[in-house]
């Protein structure tokens, strides 16, 4: 899944553990290839915490990946 980077989903969310890599499409537009379907959530105070998330559910505890361009 390619997903722009300013959603606030699991998969690009800094404390989601899936598989993901940042790409540029052929614009040259920033993007995330998620490529986990799930992952587990690390962020310390969620309620959601060491619970597999799938990638692209929302949460209130959500911080952008920093490796995101």
């Amino acid at each position: 899944m390619i997903s722009k980077t300013d959603r606030r989903i699991c998969g690009t969310c800094e404390y989601w553990t899936g598989e993901r890599k940042p790409i540029f499409d052929r614009n040259g537009i920033p993007k995330i290839n998620i490529i986990d379907d799930y992952g587990v959530c690390n962020h310390a105070t969620s309620v959601f915490v060491d619970e597999q998330r799938r990638k692209n559910l929302n949460c209130k505890n959500f911080s952008k990946w920093t490796e995101i361009l």
